[in-house]
């Protein structure tokens, strides 16, 4: 160029700018160069004579032809074009036409407060809208935190020229180079697909973080506000912005230094000298009272500066090792898309700054929990495995109690916050058996201020006023079920076990293996209630696979005394399914003496009914008629709906329902006199009234029927006292006159 530029009508002073200045320029990087002259060049002219030539060659030459006070003007109008003047470099021209352009910005460059200033607007607003380098899945190697534009403000500040700091920007271009080599096009984010054809083992990331976070954590240390000098100690002080050292013993000696460090450099940065100290390398270190004690400081305070100082350092794997199989990792979309060693500190950040707000769930989830120390650490561990955090906290001298609670808070979160988004909050089952998994209080509280802090440190795409809500609810219903040892206490819980486990070894001993999963589904008072024999039974009904949209399946066995019968029925839940089955059986002549309906949580309808019959029942055809009637094909409202009792029974009507025996549902228990047709009529009533039918017991006395249903409403909850109100009027309307109440 500078050839080119002697064949201009004027002379021309060719100066480098931006990263051509600084010579470090990557294969795709545009080529800035100033076109300095007295005023009398025009850009055409320059584009004619001297880039077309170069840009035929393949070079992308940027031109800016300007004059001296134009340059001033410009910088002094625009950051943007004050920070590509400050690399300025001499490549061609008369040196003297240079030298007053290095004159006039001499000011620029030593007016080192004001350019401090200038970064600090400049680069909060860059790293705000633009994935990090130092954490991002998909990093910005030029604008992201840690990319090349901190290092090249470290550059304007004079701050980069230690060993380290210059490895990390020398990797930094290095990786920028191949990307553009390997795509042909300039390159700023570095995307999955690119970094898969780079780095098939699938380091690079781990090892661009461990670069970025250098730049980061000097920039940080550059842009650092002025404090007095003071003293910290006998060995510790801040003298001239920085954080002195004299006579520092070894580490292994004094563990709790390491830890003292870093909850000091959010104050001031550290001298080079602290920082060799602190990144010494060496085996895990032992954990004793005052290391503890700094270390309980720096979780209080969650201060991001503290953190980064230890991760590049070095330290935080010496205190922790268990933590290095995490740190430098590559996060995912439940992450957020950052690494997980940044998730899981920035999750402990989110939780201070939610924890001082005025969300009631968070009052009630630190009353449950009562220790906050322990819940940082969990909170920070989360990532690792069970067993990992688990060693990570014996480590720290953690009690057994709160061992227990840490690996459950790790290994239970992600259950906590899939039950939330995907299940129904109001399956008693599933509540029940996901508190009978937590045990206590204490480790509720830990276990949702764990799960909550890991959907904070997601961002605002993982965390929403909508799931808030679900989990106040999941956390209510929780908290209600542990106050019921008898539903979710251990003996319980090892009931539920066996006799979920004696059901698969009769299905094994049928060769129904391909069953067992069901078992697991199973509402618990149907594996409490019924038989494994019986369960075994009718759950072979599903051997010839799963049911179809209307499908009905049942199975009559002879009891021995004569004329009854046990029928097991299954099929799809849908409304009034159970008023179906009972109405067939009525209207073919059988008396329904009990019954023990339950429906899963996946929708599986499980009837047993215990039936009776002074003639002979035609089961193809009842269950032909089943078929039917759950296809709207038989009539069953007009044969049996209308069938009032007679005066003198009407006193021994009763309905009542109960909103407190169940957190779930509301318990309706009608006694009547028995009658044909009434098990129909109170189901069909149930129906019409809007209400699932989620179980039931059916019983027949000498002195009438005793019939409970557990119920709510379709969208899932329990009645409310004025519905409950309503609802039991109109059942006792219907049974005492046959009609519905109006």
């Amino acid at each position: 160029m500078s050839e080119l530029a002697t064949r201009l009508a004027s002379p021309v002073v060719l100066v480098a700018l931006g990263a051509y200045g600084r010579r470090h320029l990557t294969p795709r990087a545009d080529v800035e160069v100033l076109f300095l002259h007295g005023g009398d060049l025009a850009l055409p002219d320059v584009t004619e004579v001297v880039c077309y030539p170069v840009w035929q060659q393949g070079i992308h030459v940027e031109p800016f032809v300007r004059t001296l006070e134009e340059c001033v003007q410009e910088w002094r109008r625009s950051w943007a074009s004050a920070t590509r003047f400050l690399d300025a470099r001499h490549i061609g021209g008369d040196p003297s036409f240079f030298t007053k352009l290095e004159t006039r910005l001499q000011p620029l460059r030593r007016d080192v407060d004001r350019l401090r200033h200038r970064l600090r607007t400049e680069t909060a607003h860059r790293h705000a809208t633009h994935p990090s380098a130092v954490a991002a899945t998909t990093p910005n190697l030029v604008a992201g935190r840690g990319g090349l534009m901190d290092a090249e403000a470290l550059r304007w500040l004079g701050m980069a020229r230690d060993e380290r700091t210059c490895e990390a920007l020398d990797f930094l271009l290095a990786t920028i180079s191949a990307a553009e080599a390997l795509t042909e096009h300039s390159i700023q984010v570095l995307s999955q697909p690119v970094m898969e054809r780079l780095d098939a083992e699938g380091r690079l990331l781990g090892q661009l973080y461990g670069h970025a976070r250098r730049i980061a954590f000097q920039l940080d240390s550059a842009l650092a506000p002025e404090r007095a000098d003071r003293s910290f100690g006998p060995m510790l002080a801040l003298e001239r912005n920085q954080l002195i050292a004299q006579r520092l013993p070894p580490l292994e000696r004094a563990p709790a230094l390491g830890l003292r460090l870093a909850n000091l450099v959010g104050l001031a940065p550290p001298s080079e000298a602290l920082m060799d100290w602190a990144s010494s390398p060496g085996p895990p270190l032992d954990w004793d009272g005052s290391a503890l004690e700094q270390w309980w400081l720096l979780l209080r305070a969650a201060d991001w500066r503290a953190f980064e100082f230890l991760l590049i350092t070095g330290l935080l794997t010496r205190y922790l090792p268990e933590l290095a199989s995490v740190v430098g990792q590559p996060g995912q979309a439940r992450t957020g898309d950052l690494a997980l060693d940044s998730h899981a500190f920035l999750s402990l950040r989110r939780l201070h700054e939610w924890s001082e707000g005025e969300d009631p769930l968070s009052r009630r989830a630190w009353r449950a929990a009562r220790q906050r120390d322990w819940v940082y650490l969990a909170v920070l561990l989360h990532e690792l495995d069970p067993e990992q955090a688990g060693a990570a906290a014996r480590r720290l001298s953690a009690p057994a109690d709160v061992l227990l609670a840490i690996s459950l808070a790790v290994s239970t979160y992600q259950l906590v916050l899939d039950t939330v988004t995907r299940r129904d909050l109001h399956d008693e089952d599933l509540v029940l058996e996901l508190a009978a998994r937590i045990g206590s209080r204490q480790h509720l509280g830990m276990l949702f201020l764990v799960a909550i802090a890991h959907e904070l440190g997601a961002g605002d795409s993982a965390w929403s006023t909508r799931k808030a809500d679900l989990l106040r609810q999941l956390f209510t219903s929780l908290e209600l079920a542990l106050r019921q040892p008898s539903e979710v206490g251990i003996r319980r819980t090892r009931s539920l076990e066996q006799r979920r486990d004696r059901i698969i070894s009769a299905l094994q001993r049928r060769n129904l293996y391909t069953l067992a999963p069901v078992v697991g589904r199973l509402p618990r008072r149907y594996v409490l209630t019924i038989s494994p024999a019986l369960a075994s039974h009718h759950l072979a009904l599903l051997a010839s696979g799963p049911l179809g949209e209307g499908e009905v399946r049942m199975r009559a066995s002879r009891r021995r005394q004569p004329g009854l019968w046990d029928l097991l029925i299954v099929a799809r839940d849908r409304p009034g399914v159970l008023a179906t089955m009972a109405g067939v059986l009525t209207l073919r002549g059988a008396s329904i003496l009990a019954a023990d309906a339950a429906t899963s949580s996946d929708g599986l309808v499980l009837d047993v009914f215990t039936v009776g019959s002074s003639a002979p029942l035609d089961w193809s055809q009842i269950e032909t008629d089943l078929r039917a009637a759950v296809a709207g094909r038989i009539p069953l409202e007009d044969l049996l709906g209308s069938r009032p009792v007679s005066a003198s029974d009407t006193p021994a009507v009763h309905v009542l329902i109960d909103n407190a025996a169940s957190q779930f549902f509301s318990v309706v228990e009608v006694r009547a006199p028995d009658e044909v047709g009434l098990l129909y009529r109170i189901a069909n009533a149930l129906h019409r009234e809007q209400l699932d039918i989620h179980h039931a017991r059916i019983a027949t006395h000498p002195e009438g029927a005793l019939d409970v249903f557990y119920v709510r409403t379709l969208s899932g909850r329990k009645l409310s006292d004025p519905e409950a109100s309503h609802v039991a009027a109109a059942l006792t309307a219907r049974l005492r006159a046959g009609q519905p109440l109006t």
